[in-house]
This record gives structure tokens, sequence and C-alpha cells, in this order.
């Protein structure tokens, strides 16, 4: 995932890099007709020093040229600003996909540990009702226990009182 976030940040800083240079040298360009132009202003080869209509065609011509470098230059401009603003989208679409992704697994976790709530009260209900059980079974133990001890005292006297009876 990083390197696709570092991949990622290389080409959009070439593209803008690129971009940068393309819009630079389309200023070049455009600086360059408009000296063209102010060179067509300053001709004067008609009768008298005026200007001639050729010079005036050159003037026009200079200008449409700026014009078209100028719409060019805003194109470019526009271009740019399309791009930066896909790039956004998609970052942007990206960021909300991981925000998804991280409130499922929120939901998840939640639905996970209430779950695991429900076990461990679960096994809580068991264990004391194993306890209860089991404090029974030793108080049926013990008793059972005491009652065989008392019976075999009762057996080993009522054994010697036999003894003796037949011994007189």
């Amino acid at each position: 995932m990083k390197n696709f976030i570092l991949l990622f940040l290389m080409c959009l800083v070439f593209t803008k890099s690129n971009a940068q240079d393309k819009i630079k040298d389309l200023t070049t360009e455009r600086q360059t007709l408009y000296q063209k132009y102010k060179e067509s202003e300053s001709l004067s080869t008609g009768l008298f020093g005026n200007r001639s209509k050729d010079d005036m065609q050159k003037t026009v011509d200079a200008l449409n040229e700026i014009i078209d470098k100028d719409n060019e230059i805003l194109n470019e401009y526009q271009s740019q600003q399309s791009n930066a603003t896909a790039a956004f989208t998609e970052k942007y679409n990206e960021l909300i996909q991981q925000n998804n992704d991280l409130t499922q697994k929120n939901h998840d976790l939640v639905e996970l540990t209430e779950r695991h709530k429900g076990f461990s009260k679960e096994n809580h209900q068991m264990l004391e009702e194993i306890e209860k059980y089991q404090g029974v079974y030793i108080a049926l133990l013990g008793l059972s226990l005491v009652v065989a001890i008392v019976f075999i005292i009762k057996y080993f006297s009522l054994k010697n009182k036999l003894k003796e009876a037949q011994r007189q």
C-alpha cells in the first residue's frame, strides 16, 4: 500500500512538473509572438511613412497567433485542473473506501466482542450451576460416607456382641 502511494505521488510530481514545463514553454512561445507583434506594430512601409495594408495584416496575424497561443495555454491549464481534480477524486474515493472498510472491521469487532461477552456470561452461569451441583454432590458423598462409617461401626459392634454372646 505504501509503495502504491509513493508511486502515485511520484507520478503526480512528474506529471505536474511536465505540465508546468509545457505551460512554461507555451508562455515563452507567447512572449516570442508578442515580440513579433510589437515588431509588426512598428512597421510602416507605406507611403509617407504610414502603415501599409501588409503591415496591418502582419499585426492582425500576430494578434491572431497570440490569441491562438492564449487559447492553447488556457486549454493546458484546464487539462491540468481536470487531471488534478480526477487525481483528487480518485484519492478521495480511495480514502472513502478505506474508511468504509475500517468501519466494517470495527462493526465486526464490536459484534465479536458482544458475542464474546455473551459466551462469557453463559460460561459463568454454567460454572455457577456446576458449582451448585458440585456442592450437592459433595454433600451427598459426605452424608453417604458418614452413613457408611456409622454402618461399619454398628456392624463391628454387633459382630463383637455376637462373638461375646456365642462365647457365653
